[in-house]
């Protein structure tokens, strides 16, 4: 293959930027794809030289910053899970706060694909981003709880502060902080979400059974 067979020519070029911008102010769902390409500057038949949808599209706005996200968050899994089963649970916040550079460092230069992603993707395979951060990391996360004891965690509870949890680094991700300000925030938010799931765990096992 050609090393140029990858390079993006002036006029997808035009088109991707032309994307953004209608993406940006509108939403996948609402944006014309006729606007796209005609603010561009070129026909439907020069898009579709490209492109094979509008879907296609967006995917090729973000693919590499939503693959480059979920590989930072499935790295902080790894950080754990290479020690001893039972002492995975005390190294939870351990394999965040040493990926949170990572992390902090990715958000601020991705931060308009990050946008496009988290509040900009409906009607696309994006639009349940933070939603499959949630499950996998559930799937992950119930072992450890388990192994440690916790697993008295109503489950339904759980993957409700789960979805919290993540909503709040979004929110985080997405608003106008420099790199510091990230790291401080998402420190305290994990700090405080392992702090309660550890405190929710230790009074549903103190609880009394019913009848006692």
């Amino acid at each position: 293959m050609s090393e140029f067979a990858n390079e993006i020519t002036p006029t997808q070029q035009a088109i991707l930027d032309s994307a953004r911008k209608h993406f940006v102010e509108q939403g996948f769902k609402s944006a014309s794809l006729n606007k796209i390409v005609a603010d561009a500057g070129f026909t439907k038949g020069a898009f579709y030289g490209y492109y094979a949808s509008k879907e296609e599209l967006f995917d090729a706005l973000v693919a590499s910053t939503a693959n480059g996200l979920a590989k930072l968050m499935a790295d902080i899994n790894c950080g754990w899970s290479k020690y001893p089963e039972t002492q995975q649970m005390q190294h939870l916040d351990e394999a965040f706060f040493q990926q949170l550079p990572h992390l902090s460092e990715f958000i601020v230069s991705h931060r308009d694909d990050i946008r496009l992603i988290l509040t900009k993707s409906e009607g696309t395979r994006y639009e349940g981003f933070i939603d499959s951060l949630v499950n996998h990391n559930s799937e992950h996360i119930e072992p450890v709880l388990q192994r440690a004891g916790l697993s008295t965690v109503d489950p339904d509870t759980y993957n409700l502060l789960m979805s919290a949890y993540y909503n709040v680094l979004a929110q985080i991700a997405i608003g106008n902080y420099d790199q510091d300000q990230i790291v401080a925030k998402m420190h305290d938010v994990q700090v405080v979400f392992q702090s309660g799931i550890t405190a929710l765990a230790g009074k549903q096992q103190s609880a009394p059974e019913q009848g006692e």
